[in-house]
């Protein structure tokens, strides 16, 4: 059976009571945090699937968080160009965009995907229950997310042809050789105290190729049993 409207107002209502002190942590480490309202109003669109674990959007502070703060450390006026490997509804893009915008810097968030942005698809959303909807149409009331680049392409091929990522977020496919070799990639592309985010690291294979990454200084952090993200910070 089919999710209701109640369905996702129910798992989304559960969610947004839970605590996550790990997260506050980090917030309060890089003095930056997301408006919760703002936050919570694009999760519950675009962060809260129905599935058989509760809805999860941390990362969306973690994001916005850590992208301030390495903006505000920033001594050059160089644009900076923002990776988002794995694009889903669009979230993770939006909370960077955010970052950028709210920091007032020069720059841009690219998004990819295996999935075609341009295709009227299920996304598991509440925003779809009259019909399904192509990324720009369920992104249509944040005016902000018209500034990013969705793309339909791998993790791998969109940072290949990039030749400068700043900041990365590393949410796209979850094996060893797929996360092992966006990260090669990414070393070449990036300097000393830039950063990447790597989700699902409780997958053995994420874990193994975030171990593996000497490139970064990497700190793992548990939000909740079965999600584990971390943080890698470029070697000088």
């Amino acid at each position: 059976m089919s999710p209701t409207a109640d369905d996702y107002a129910r798992i989304f209502e559960a969610e947004r009571q839970v605590r996550y002190d790990v997260i506050d942590a980090i917030e309060a480490r890089e003095a930056f945090a997301l408006d919760r309202q703002r936050l919570e109003d694009a999760a519950r669109v675009l962060a809260c699937p129905f599935k058989a674990h509760a809805p999860n959007w941390q990362h969306g502070r973690v994001l916005y968080a850590l992208l301030r703060g390495y903006l505000a450390a920033r001594a050059s006026t160089e644009p900076v160009h923002v990776v988002d490997v794995g694009t889903a509804k669009g979230f993770s893009a939006l909370c960077m965009q955010w970052a950028l915008n709210d920091s007032r810097s020069v720059g841009d968030v690219t998004s990819v995907d295996v999935l075609d942005p341009e295709a009227a698809v299920r996304r598991n959303t509440v925003a779809e229950l009259g019909g399904y909807l192509t990324l720009r149409q369920t992104l249509d009331p944040w005016p902000d997310a018209a500034a990013i680049r969705f793309l339909k392409a791998t993790g791998e091929s969109a940072i290949r042809a990039m030749s400068r990522v700043h900041f990365c977020y590393l949410d796209g496919k979850h094996t060893f050789d797929a996360v092992s070799e966006e990260i090669a990639l990414l070393l070449q592309r990036q300097e000393p105290g830039d950063v990447v985010v790597f989700d699902d690291v409780q997958i053995d294979g994420v874990a193994r190729a975030v171990k593996a990454a000497a490139g970064y200084v990497r700190t793992c952090y548990e939000i909740l049993p079965h999600r584990r993200f971390a943080i890698g910070v470029r070697r000088g």
